[in-house]
């Protein structure tokens, strides 16, 4: 049977129009790289990949994915050279690309550089989608193979740039309880940048640490001027009002914080504390209500302003279930114990309600008590560590006792830093110290090497005086004792012809007044004919004069051996400025 041809004829034409055109594109290419990554088919589903690179070379996921699929196939390297083209090239901000390199180099054996990798992400992304991951590998890293280096680095860049920061605005120098530094640094900061606001706020508070109040209050008025809802100065303002006794200015410093509802928890916290300082005590129990929200429920400073207000408001059993999970805390426990033996005196008494300061430390009648005890036992070196100390001698300098001033003005002396010198300088100024806290004031000055101009109060009113000008023996007019001593070694190298080894003498008695008597309050000269003999013994040996100490004993009618536990006193002072010479053997 004979077929007709025609009819069966491929018609080329015809076909064409039946067929839909394929469309080669990113996603065409994607959906397919992502097809045999189902099917585990890696080689494939790298070429796939790198299409969608070709197609679209300006798309930084396509070169994650590509860098996925790369490091399911084990090629680490090529995977991160493709991770960091994107960081450096296309998206600096890809903070995933981060994590993926983390988990390269995890994987090649690099645990430090996976160690900042997996730290970079979180830095970029704390709540990203890997952030949980991020978090578990990180801790695998240090615990299972010896990482922390790079978090330790880490940390120490960040507490290095926050000090840097704190220094700037002045926060270093207040919570180290270095006051007058603080004023001196922050008056040229201020000076030099008049816009930094919270340099402003810093300097009103160390204007109101070291009794400026009035300045306390201008600084603050000027950051008001600049920034009226500036609710750190109005809460400085309303505290210095406070202080002044203007109950009607206050009131109307109060207003503006009773409108708001800080969401920053150190602000809401402080503006709690401040209501409760003022004497707004429902208003600042709602204002600590509302900062719980914010903070831990057991958090020290939250505890105490809640038991604080509702003690002042008569709340007392609510207060003191608040101070026993105060008590809790180790740094709190006498802080907590004092106010809860407080509110059972109150109830003793019949009492329905106790004030409490908001303040979290210890009260006024304790703080003295402490720095008297702290002053008599601690190390110097304490004092140079501890803020809290070092703001505890600035505190007492101003309000303590005379026992407790006299006590400080030894403490700071061995401080001897720049701080220290400005504090006694300022407490110096004071028209209201006698002479002897005055003498006191410039001895102290004088151990630490102060230089420049001091103030201070005479009985015409005030005097500047150049303290390299300030007599070095100053110190003998503290004691009565002090100068009789050396009232009687100087009459005897003149009598006995010795009048040459005067000025060693008097350099070595002064020597152990600044540095033993002077510092210790408790220590007293019973019988000054001791030190006398005491003095001319280590002198004169270090001056290979011939000397008998019972000879000598006798000539000051003292027993041998008191000469000879004074003299071995001294001579530490001889050792440790490194006289030349030695002392001669005993004739």
């Amino acid at each position: 049977m004979q077929m007709d041809k025609r009819r069966h004829r491929y018609n080329k034409v015809d076909r064409l129009e039946n067929v839909i055109a394929m469309k080669l594109d990113a996603s065409y290419f994607f959906e397919r790289g992502m097809r045999f990554l189902r099917k585990n088919d890696l080689e494939r589903a790298v070429k796939a990949f790198q299409k969608t690179v070709e197609y679209e070379p300006d798309n930084p996921v396509n070169y994650c994915n590509l860098a996925g699929v790369l490091a399911e196939l084990g090629d680490f390297q090529a995977s991160s050279d493709l991770l960091h083209y994107v960081l450096e090239h296309m998206d600096p901000k890809m903070a995933e690309c981060w994590f993926y390199l983390a988990n390269n180099y995890a994987n090649l054996g690099d645990y430090d550089a996976a160690e900042e990798h997996l730290l970079r992400y979180l830095e970029l992304d704390p709540d990203g989608e890997y952030a949980a991951e991020a978090e578990e590998m990180l801790g695998i890293l240090i615990d299972e193979f010896g990482g922390g280096r790079a978090l330790e680095r880490k940390q120490r860049e960040e507490a290095r740039a926050e000090t840097m920061q704190a220094i700037q605005d002045g926060r270093y120098f207040l919570e180290n309880g270095q006051f007058e530094v603080a004023v001196e640094w922050l008056e040229q900061v201020v000076a030099s940048d008049p816009s930094h606001i919270a340099a402003r706020n810093n300097l009103s508070l160390a204007y109101y640490y070291t009794g400026q109040y009035d300045k306390a209050l201008a600084m603050a008025n000027s950051v008001l001027e600049r920034q009226p809802d500036n609710l750190h100065a109005l809460c400085n303002r309303a505290l210095l009002l406070q202080h002044f006794g203007n109950e009607e200015e206050r009131d109307r410093a109060v207003e503006p914080l009773l409108k708001v509802i800080p969401l920053h928890p150190e602000v809401a916290m402080k503006v709690a504390i401040t209501l409760g300082f003022v004497g707004r005590h429902a208003e600042a129990l709602a204002a600590f209500r509302r900062t719980a929200r914010f903070v831990p429920p057991d958090h020290p400073m939250l505890l105490h302003g809640l038991a604080a207000a509702h003690a002042n408001l008569g709340n007392l059993e609510a207060a003191e279930c608040l101070w026993r999970q105060l008590a809790r805390f180790e740094d709190c426990a006498r802080l907590a114990d004092y106010h809860l033996e407080r509110v059972r005196q109150a109830r003793a008494a019949g009492q329905r309600a106790v004030s409490i300061s908001y303040q979290l430390d210890i009260p006024v009648e304790m703080q003295l008590a402490e720095v008297r005890d702290r002053l008599q036992n601690s190390s110097p070196d304490e004092w140079r560590r501890d803020p809290l100390l070092r703001a505890s001698l600035h505190w007492s300098l101003r309000h303590g006792n005379r026992e407790v001033r006299q006590r400080v003005i030894r403490a700071l002396a061995v401080v001897a830093d720049e701080d220290a010198e400005e504090a006694l300088k300022a407490f110096l100024a004071r028209s209201d110290i006698d002479a002897s806290l005055q003498e006191q004031t410039l001895v102290a000055l004088k151990r630490m090497g102060a230089k420049g101009t001091a103030r201070m109060w005479r009985a015409a009113g005030p005097v500047e005086v150049r303290l390299e000008d300030v007599r070095q023996d100053i110190v003998l007019d503290l004691q009565p004792q002090w100068r009789e001593v050396w009232d009687l070694v100087h009459q005897w190298l003149v009598a006995h012809g010795l009048s040459s080894l005067a000025g060693q003498a008097r350099r070595l008695w002064l020597a152990y007044l600044y540095d033993e008597l002077f510092l210790d309050v408790r220590k007293r000269i019973v019988k000054p004919e001791t030190w006398a003999s005491g003095v001319l013994y280590v002198v004169l040996r270090y001056a290979d004069v011939p000397v008998v100490q019972r000879d000598l004993a006798a000539q000051f009618n003292v027993s041998p051996s008191s000469l000879s536990k004074c003299s071995s006193r001294l001579e530490q002072i001889v050792l440790r400025a490194g006289w030349r010479g030695h002392p001669a053997r005993e004739e």
